[in-house]
C-alpha cells in the first residue's frame, strides 16, 4: 500500500510514499540497539553538545518546517511558528534539568544497617518506538525527542500516515545536525500496518499519542514494557455564574474551536450555570457564525465524515443543532463550526470525543452539577473554570478529575509539554517530569563491612 500525502485545503496529493517492511523494520531495530549502547555512554556534555546542534539546526529551517505543517496538516502559520519558538525554549529548558539530574544518596538509617549505604542510579529506557500524530506533528514528536535523546535513548520514529512529509523532514533535520550519531533517530514510514510491528517488536518502550482505541490495542499488544500514552479527552469548560462574559466567551470560543477543533485539551463540553445561560448562548451563536472565513481543514474525508456522523447521533441522542452541522461548501476538508444545546449528558459527543470544530453545551443548576458532569466520562486531560472568585476556582480544581485545569484560560501548556498529563483513560503516566519518563532506576544497596549481618546464620 502506498502511503498518500494529501493538503486538506485543496484535497491534492502533495507526495507519495512506499512503507517500510517488517524486514527493514527489524533492521532498524537491531542498528538501533547497537548504536544506543553507545549514545548511553557518551558523557552528559556530549550529548547536550549534539543536543544543542539540532536546537540550532531547527532554528535555521524553522520556516520550512512551519510551511511543511502548513501544507500538509492545514494548520495556521503563525500558529505553527509559535510551537516551534516553544521547542526551541525547551532544548534549553530540558538540558538545564539534565545537568542537575544526578544519581541519588539515599539515606539509611545506620543504627539498624550499620555501614550501608544506598544508592539510585538513572538509565535510558533503550530503544523506544514513538509512533507520532498528524495534528502538531512537529511539536508532539520533539516534546519526546529531546528528553528522551537528552537522557541517552534511541528513538525509532513512525510519524502519522497523514504527516509523512514533515516526519521525514523532523528526521533530516535531526540527522543532518552536527556530531550526530548514525541510527539514533531512524524514521519509519507507514500507517497502522507498521505501527502495529512496532507495538509487537523488541522495542524497549512505547510512546504514543491519539485515540483511545488504539490505545487499548497497544496496552493489550505491547508486552511488559514502559508505555507513555496519551489517549485522547475531552475537556470540559465549567462557567460559573459570576465569571466575566464578555471575558468568558473570548476564551470558550477560542478554546473550542482551535484548529477546528483537532486539539486533544480544546474545550468539547461546556456546562454552565443557567443564570447566564440564555445571555451566554445568545452571544456565542454569534461569536460561532463569524468564525466560517477563519476556519482551518479537518486532515482528510475520513475525519471530516466521522465529525459529521457523530455529530448526527448527537443530534439523535437528544441534542439541539444550533448553528453548523455540515461540510462547508468549498474545495478542502471544511466543516462549519458547530454548537450543540444539550438535554442531558448521555449523548455521543460527552462519550466520545469529537476530533473536529464542534462544541456541545448542557445547562446546569449549579457549579455541582457542573462539576458531576465534567468527571463522568472516561477521559481526564484537561478542565477549564471561568469565574472571578479565584478561590471558589481553586476549590473546584481540586475536584476536577483531570491532569490539567486551567482558571479563565484554557489549551495553554507549559514549556515543551512539560507535565502534561492526563488522569482516568488519558492514561498519561502521572506525577512525572517529562525527563523522568525516559529514565528506569536501579537501586544500589551497599554493606560496606568484611563482618557479617548481625541476623546472618
Amino acid at each position: 500500500m502506498i502511503i498518500e500525502s494529501i493538503n486538506p485545503a485543496t484535497e491534492e496529493i502533495i507526495a507519495r510514499f512506499t512503507p517500510t517492511s517488517s524486514e527493514d523494520i527489524d533492521s532498524a531495530i537491531k542498528r538501533a540497539k547497537q548504536a544506543q549502547k553507545q549514545w548511553q555512554d557518551k558523557t552528559k556534555s556530549e550529548r547536550i553538545s549534539i543536543l544543542m546542534n539540532i536546537k540550532e539546526n531547527i532554528i535555521k529551517h524553522k520556516k520550512e518546517i512551519a510551511a511543511a505543517v502548513n501544507e500538509e496538516c492545514g494548520f495556521d502559520l503563525n500558529e505553527t511558528e509559535d510551537g516551534i519558538l516553544d521547542i526551541i525554549d525547551g532544548f534549553d529548558y530540558y538540558i538545564d534539568i539534565y545537568k542537575k539530574k544526578n544519581n541519588i544518596d539515599f539515606p539509611i538509617d545506620k543504627d539498624v544497617f550499620p555501614e550501608s549505604d544506598a544508592e539510585i542510579r538513572f538509565y535510558p529506557l533503550g530503544v523506544i518506538a514513538q509512533i507520532g500524530i498528524w495534528n502538531y506533528p512537529f511539536w508532539q514528536t520533539m516534546i519526546t525527542v529531546i528528553p528522551a535523546l537528552l537522557t541517552g535513548n534511541a528513538i525509532l520514529y513512525k510519524p502519522s500516515e497523514h504527516s509523512t512529509k514533515v516526519g521525514l523532514l523532523i528526521a533530516d533535520i535531526i540527522n543532518n545536525s552536527k556530531d550526530m550519531p548514525k541510527d539514533i533517530f531512524i524514521p519509519i514510514i507507514g500507517g497502522a500496518e507498521q505501527g502495529s510491528y512496532l507495538i509487537k517488536s523488541d522495542v524497549d518502550a512505547i510512546v504514543y499519542t491519539g485515540n483511545i482505541k488504539t490505545g487499548h490495542e497497544i496496552i493489550k499488544n505491547a508486552g511488559i514494557k514502559p508505555l507513555i500514552l496519551e489517549l485522547s479527552g475531552n475537556d470540559s469548560a465549567i462557567i460559573c455564574s459570576d465569571c466575566d462574559i464578555d471575558q468568558t466567551l473570548a476564551g470558550v470560543i477560542s478554546g473550542a474551536f482551535l484548529h477546528s477543533g483537532e486539539v486533544c485539551d480544546r474545550i468539547k463540553r461546556i456546562y454552565i450555570v443557567k443564570d447566564i445561560a440564555e445571555k451566554f448562548l445568545e452571544r456565542a451563536i454569534e461569536k460561532i457564525k463569524a468564525l466560517n472565513e477563519q476556519i482551518t481543514p479537518l486532515i482528510s474525508a475520513d475525519a471530516l465524515q466521522k465529525v459529521d456522523n457523530q455529530i448526527k447521533k448527537t443530534i439523535e441522542d437528544g441534542a439541539e443543532l444550533l448553528i453548523g452541522g455540515k461540510r462547508i461548501n468549498k474545495k478542502g476538508f471544511y466543516y462549519e463550526p458547530t454548537l450543540l444545546k444539550l438535554k442531558h449528558n448521555d449523548v455521543e459527543s460527552v462519550k466520545n470525543e469529537i476530533f473536529g470544530p464542534v462544541v456541545s453545551l448542557l445547562v446546569v443548576e449549579d457549579e455541582n452539577k457542573a462539576m458531576k458532569y465534567a468527571n463522568s466520562i472516561r477521559y481526564g486531560l484537561g478542565t477549564s473554570i471561568w469565574t472571578q472568585n479565584f478561590e471558589k476556582a481553586k476549590k473546584i480544581a481540586d475536584k476536577a478529575e483531570s491532569g490539567m485545569v486551567w482558571i479563565n484560560d484554557s489549551n495553554i501548556p507549559l514549556i515543551c509539554g512539560e507535565y502534561f498529563q492526563g488522569w482516568k483513560s488519558t492514561s498519561i503516566p502521572n506525577a512525572s517530569d517529562r525527563l523522568s519518563m525516559f529514565l528506569k532506576k536501579k537501586c544500589i544497596i551497599s554493606f560496606n563491612s568484611d563482618e557479617k549481618r548481625d541476623w546472618w546464620n
